[in-house]
């Protein structure tokens, strides 16, 4: 694979692959949420770890749990280094989706910061290979293990069969994303961190591990909204998205649930105004000021990429066992609750 190579799709999720019988962006079908509460319950997840993976906060929090601060674009190549072994230049533009010119750019700052390391290809000694150097594998530890204990908390008091349970649905999604997205199987790091775990959720944290690499280095959202020929791409998405969970807000209040500083979120409701997907209201508590609040159109875009998901992730699981759809369900909906405290 070289730097010129064609990028695997990787929506999160949109079409059914697995039987054909998928939406295209002219064809979105609402889906009864209540006759698929595990397919609705699994996209909350996906979509809460791909939310949680991108944004400021993301970097702050990744330099309060390991004393390193980097810009988000270091910080992802960084982490997509972390998820196997060395690469070529090519391999990692491919998998961050820039060209070759950003990617040496980044490295090298990497480089110079003792994180990563090059060498030798042994198949072609006119190019290098890119690792994570002795310092950068025990930054990655410090910062799954410390990302990790989120996801081992909620189910620390569950039963060893209902851990068990979770843990055989999780690794059907991360299965089947991973076809979905053209990804390959886990790279060989990812032991790091989880054998901290206490052994019965050892299991549970390997395929956690997985899933929550695999998404939160995709750009599935960005394909997804191509694909969906939107307006905007994913930052413009998740703030359109927070708006219509939580608003109307002021931009202050978008600023801080995104993890932005004020300009940037200032700059990215522009962009949703400019496409009609946020109109703006005067405070009632406060006439000097104004709330931003998703439009009837806005409403409707998140409305499309949440049916476009489901009807998506319901195509790639179609061969999902159906005995056991209720019980998985309920454990999932139980995982994303306390996730989201």
């Amino acid at each position: 694979m070289t730097g010129s190579s064609p990028r695997p799709p990787a929506r999160l999720v949109g079409r059914g692959e697995e039987d054909g019988v998928g939406e295209t962006a002219d064809r979105v079908v609402p889906i009864d949420v209540g006759e698929a509460r595990l397919e609705s319950a699994t996209v909350d997840l996906v979509n809460l770890i791909a939310f949680a993976a991108h944004g400021r906060a993301f970097a702050r929090r990744f330099r309060d749990a390991t004393g390193v601060d980097l810009p988000a674009a270091e910080l992802r190549t960084l982490l997509v280094l972390a998820q196997g072994d060395a690469r070529s230049g090519g391999d990692l533009a491919v998998a961050l989706a820039i060209d070759l010119g950003q990617t040496s750019r980044q490295v090298s700052a990497l480089q110079r910061a003792g994180l990563v390391e090059r060498s030798a290809d042994p198949a072609d000694r006119r190019r290098s290979l890119v690792a994570l150097s002795e310092r950068g594998a025990e930054v990655d530890r410090r910062w799954r293990a410390a990302w990790l204990r989120d996801y081992l908390r909620p189910v620390a008091r569950w039963p060893e069969a209902d851990v068990a349970d979770l843990t055989r649905w999780l690794r059907l999604v991360d299965a089947a994303l991973r076809r979905g997205l053209g990804a390959g199987a886990p790279g060989g790091r990812r032991a790091a961190g989880v054998d901290a775990a206490p052994p019965h959720l050892r299991s549970y944290a390997e395929v956690v591990v997985d899933l929550v690499e695999l998404v939160g280095t995709s750009h599935g959202f960005d394909d997804l909204l191509r694909e969906l020929r939107a307006p905007i791409r994913q930052a413009a998405y998740f703030a359109l998205r927070l708006i219509d969970v939580h608003g109307p807000l002021p931009i202050t209040e978008v600023g801080q649930r995104a993890g932005v500083d004020q300009s940037q979120a200032s700059k990215q409701v522009r962009v949703l105004e400019e496409h009609e997907l946020v109109e703006r209201a005067a405070d009632g508590f406060d006439r000097r000021s104004t709330l931003v609040r998703a439009s009837r159109r806005g409403r409707t875009l998140v409305r499309r990429v949440r049916d476009f998901q489901l009807a998506g992730l319901r195509g790639l699981l179609s061969g999902a066992p159906r005995g056991d759809r209720d019980r998985w369900a309920e454990l999932v909906v139980d995982l994303v609750a306390e996730l989201g405290r």
